[in-house]
């Protein structure tokens, strides 16, 4: 049971669906290359943002979380993606609580969307096999 549990919020951490339309439609090498950036630049826009809501510095702020959500969304990083969506929301109403709240929320997230990312490799290789197979079966 506590395995299910800790399958559950990996699923709501990272879609691994998106990762997978983003191989079908450019390709696995395109996929593996993309995650490995992301997973390269996820910690400098957490620290970025925590720093900057820190400072109150709304325009590198937004530029930081728009960023992050856009590429948390294309990777199928879900919960960090809805964040950066909160964190838009607290800045357009200049409610710097909200925002220095939603930072520490991005800040506890980040270890869980690590680990799952941890995963991606095993999801990277199950999208080739059918290439693989394909081609071998052309031959």
């Amino acid at each position: 049971m506590r395995r299910g549990k800790r399958l559950d919020q990996r699923a709501k951490t990272l879609d691994a669906q998106h990762l997978q339309k983003l191989a079908d439609e450019a390709s696995p090498e395109a996929a593996e290359s993309f995650t490995a950036e992301y997973v390269t630049l996820l910690p400098r826009f957490v620290e970025r943002i925590v720093r900057t809501v820190g400072a109150q510095d709304n325009d590198l702020v937004l530029n930081a979380a728009r960023r992050l959500k856009t590429k948390s969304w294309l990777i199928g990083a879900l919960r960090m993606n809805q964040l950066c969506g909160e964190l838009e929301l607290a800045l357009a109403l200049a409610d710097w609580d909200a925002a220095a709240a939603v930072a520490r929320d991005i800040e506890l997230h980040f270890p869980h969307l690590q680990k799952a990312l941890g995963d991606v490799p095993e999801l990277t290789h199950r999208t080739r096999r059918p290439r693989k197979l394909q081609d071998a079966m052309a031959s």
